[in-house]
C-alpha cells in the first residue's frame, strides 16, 4: 500500500497497543467480521498498535493477488512478521537519546562507526551546526542522517516542506536499502559552552517519521532568496521560482541562500512540535559509547556474524590497518572469519562485500595511525626499542612475556613496512610465540 495511506491509518485511534502477543490476541478471524474489514499491525514506540479499518467492499477483490500471504500457526506468523518489520527498517525497541552533550563530538562517533565512505561530508554538518549554535536567530532544531556513503544535515522546518531538496533527500533513503544502514537523529541545540556545540540528540525510528511526513508535509508557497551581490533579499512565489530559477539568478546575481515559506507557518510549527512528543516518547537515555557498541553489534548480527569476538571496522580503517601490519579479518554471514594477509586480498574481499573486524586491542593501536601524527620515536629509536624488547624476552620471564610481546608488536608496526619483523642478527632464532 502507498505510504501516505498507511500514514492516514496511523492517525486513527488504535484498537489496542502492546507486544506482539497482545496484538494477536485481539485479531479476529474467520466469519467473525466482514471481508472488507482489515487489521493493520504497525510499530509504535517500543511496541505495536492494532488498527481495524473498513476498507470498502471492493478492497479485498482488488488486492487479492497483491503482495504475499503467510499461512500457518500463529507463532510462525508472528516470527515472520518480526522478520518482515526488521527488513523494512522498523525497530521494536526504544531509541537512544543523548542529553546535554557535545553535539559534534557525539555525532562524529556515530558517523565514524556507521558511515564507511565520504566521511568528509560531516564537515559540512559541523559548519552548519556551529553557525546555528552561535546565531541566536538561527534554527535550533535539525535532522541528521548517517548512511553508508555520507551524511546529511537539514534544518527541521525544511524537511516538512514538500518539493524541497531537504524533504526529497530525507524521504529518498526510506526505500529499504539495507546496505546503507541509515541512522537518523533529531537535534536540539542549546548553545555554546567552552567552544563546544551543546544540545540534545534523539535517535529516530526513520520509517515511522517517514509515515508521519505523509500526513504532515506542507506545500511551499513562496521562496525567499538572498543574493550575494549586492546582498539583496527578494521573495518570489514558489511557482515563479520553480519555473524561472535560471532567469532569476541571471537577473539578480549569485544566489547565496534560499529559504522556502508556507502559507500557514503556524501549522507547520505545530506539526513539528507534535512530532517532538513522538520522538521523546520512544527515547531512552544512553551514553554514546554504549550506543556505538549496540550499533556495531546490530550491524554484525544483521549481517550474520554473531561471534562477538571482534570489533566492527570500516573498510577505510581496515585498509589502513593492513597497510600498517595490524591484524584485520574479513567476516562472513555464516559466522566465519579470515585473517587478511595483504592489500590484494583485502581489495578482493572488499569487492565481494565482506565486513571487516579487529580485536579491541589491535583497534586501539589503529587509532594512532588514524591521527596522522609525527611519531614520538625516530626509526632508529624504534629499531632499538624492538631489539631491547626481544633481548628481554629471551630471559623467559613469564610475568613479563605478554607485555614484551605487545611492545614488540607495536614497535614493528611503527617501523616502515619493509623493516617489519626486524631483529638483530644474533636474535634471528627468537620466536615470539615462546613468550605466550
Amino acid at each position: 500500500m502507498p505510504r501516505d495511506k498507511i500514514g492516514q491509518i496511523r492517525q486513527r485511534s488504535p484498537v489496542v497497543e502492546g507486544d506482539m502477543r497482545r496484538i494477536f490476541s485481539e485479531i479476529h478471524t474467520g466469519e467473525e467480521q466482514p471481508e472488507s474489514i482489515c487489521n493493520f499491525v504497525l510499530p509504535h514506540s517500543n511496541g505495536l498498535r492494532l488498527f481495524t479499518v473498513d476498507m470498502g467492499e471492493d478492497f479485498a477483490e482488488k488486492n487479492r493477488h497483491n503482495g504475499c500471504s503467510v499461512r500457518g500457526a500463529r507463532e510462525q506468523i508472528m516470527a515472520d512478521l518480526r522478520d518482515t518489520l526488521k527488513e523494512q527498517g522498523y525497530r521494536l525497541y526504544g531509541n537512544a537519546s543523548f542529553l546535554n552533550v557535545d553535539v559534534l563530538g557525539t555525532l562524529q562517533k556515530i558517523m565514524e562507526h556507521n558511515t564507511d565512505y565520504y566521511q568528509s561530508d560531516f564537515q559540512y554538518d559541523v559548519t552548519k551546526l556551529q553557525e546555528a549554535a552561535a546565531d541566536r536567530n538561527a534554527d535550533r532544531h535539525f535532522f541528521w542522517l548517517s548512511r553508508g556513503s555520507g551524511t546529511w544535515c537539514f534544518a527541521e522546518p525544511d524537511v516538512y516542506i514538500s518539493n524541497t531538496s531537504p524533504h526529497n533527500t530525507w524521504n529518498y533513503y526510506g526505500a529499504g536499502n539495507k546496505s546503507e544502514h541509515v541512522k537518523t537523529f533529531w537535534i536540539e541545540l542549546k548553545g555554546m559552552r567552552d567552544e563546544k556545540v551543546m544540545g540534545d540528540i534523539v535517535e529516530l525510528d526513520y520509517q515511522k517519521h517517514l509515515d508521519y511526513l505523509c500526513t504532515h508535509s506542507f506545500e511551499p508557497s513562496a521562496v525567499e532568496i538572498v543574493f550575494k551581490n549586492p546582498n539583496d533579499v527578494r521573495t518570489f512565489s514558489y511557482q515563479e521560482y520553480d519555473q524561472n530559477f535560471q532567469s532569476i539568478a541571471q537577473r539578480y546575481g549569485t544566489v547565496e541562500r534560499v529559504a522556502f515559506r508556507v502559507t500557514d507557518p503556524y501549522e507547520l510549527s505545530r506539526a513539528a512540535i507534535e512530532a517532538h512528543g513522538l520522538f521523546w516518547d520512544a527515547a531512552e537515555p544512553m551514553d554514546i559509547d554504549t550506543y556505538v557498541k549496540r550499533l556495531e553489534h546490530d550491524r554484525l548480527h544483521d549481517y550474520g556474524y554473531t561471534a562477538d569476538d571482534l570489533v566492527l571496522t570500516g573498510p577505510l580503517d581496515a585498509e589502513k590497518a593492513i597497510k600498517n601490519g595490524l591484524a584485520c579479518y574479513a567476516l562472513y554471514p555464516d559466522g566465519s572469519k579470515e585473517l587478511i594477509p595483504g592489500r590484494e586480498v583485502y581489495q578482493e574481499r572488499h569487492y565481494r562485500g565482506a565486513l571487516f573486524g579487529m580485536t579491541a586491542e589491535e583497534r586501539s593501536i589503529l587509532q594512532y595511525f588514524k591521527q596522522d601524527c609525527i611519531p614520538l620515536f625516530t626509526k632508529e629509536e624504534m629499531r632499538e626499542i624492538c631489539s631491547l624488547a626481544v633481548q628481554a624476552g629471551m630471559e623467559n620471564d613469564p610475568a613479563r612475556s605478554r607485555l614484551l610481546d605487545k611492545i614488540i608488536h607495536k614497535a614493528e608496526c611503527m617501523l616502515p613496512q619493509e623493516e617489519q619483523g626486524y631483529a638483530p642478527e644474533q636474535e634471528n632464532e627468537y620466536n615470539r610465540e615462546d613468550l605466550r
